[in-house]
């Protein structure tokens, strides 16, 4: 198994690399890395380094790094921006947004939303995100940003080369042809716009609609709102990653 770490930025310029005390925490107690092991070091902006396990300490583990390398970003941006469903779900959405390839995740607060937002809930989202880019080898890391509501998302949709938004009510396109109304080529950011359990309001899909996005459904059946936006995302990454 190939072990990865996130480092600081500016940290792969330096030969030996001190890592957090969270991380070295994690080496050492959890996968147990000993002196001579090699490890991939990451700063989540496409910098990516091979190292050696220098030394495993109670409070820190060093690292030397032997080979140097940049991935690219994306070449396509796309983002998610979803009402915050139940936790169990909520977590798996991070975990599989982070695995397509999303670069931004906008958790926001509608009207069917019933989550109760705190600070630990943050930081857990936080460690999943990093947690999953580690095991899913992302080296551009997705951002997470802070819990919003609907209202304050809109403006920004305007920034988006399409911004596709699930709906239930009528008058939505299917997804397959939504795609085919609105090519691929060109587009530089994609937004995909999931409702909570219960879908949006009918007057929040239309204040989406009205600030540009496009109201697209997902097939025959009723999704849940995880595999919503995991089926969406997966279409996207497909047709553009």
């Amino acid at each position: 198994m190939r072990i990865n770490s996130l480092v600081d930025a500016g940290e792969l310029e330096k030969d030996i690399v001190v890592l957090s005390p969270d991380e070295s925490h994690h080496l050492a107690r959890v996968l147990r890395v000993q002196a001579g092991q090699e490890i991939t070091l990451f700063d989540g902006q496409g910098n990516v380094a091979d190292a050696v396990v220098e030394s495993v300490g109670k409070s820190a583990v060093e690292a030397r790094v032997s080979r140097r390398w940049n991935v690219p970003p994306p070449a396509v941006q796309i983002d998610l921006i979803q009402a915050v469903p139940k936790p169990d779900r909520w977590e798996l959405v991070l975990q599989k947004a982070v695995e397509l390839g999303a670069s931004n995740i906008y958790p926001i607060l509608s009207q069917h939303t019933e989550f109760k937002p705190n600070d630990k809930k943050m930081e857990r989202w936080q460690k999943i995100v990093l947690n999953a880019a580690q095991q899913c080898e992302v080296r551009w890391l997705p951002t997470l940003h802070p819990l919003e509501k609907f209202g304050a998302v809109l403006p920004m949709l305007g920034n988006y080369d399409l911004v596709l938004v699930g709906s239930l009510y009528e008058g939505a396109t299917p997804f397959r042809e939504a795609l085919k109304n609105f090519p691929m080529i060109g587009k530089k950011k994609v937004a995909l716009l999931i409702g909570p359990e219960g879908d949006f309001s009918e007057e929040e899909v239309q204040a989406a609609i009205a600030a540009g996005a496009v109201p697209v459904s997902f097939g025959e059946r009723i999704l849940r709102t995880e595999t919503a936006a995991i089926f969406g995302l997966s279409v996207l990454a497909y047709e553009l990653l």
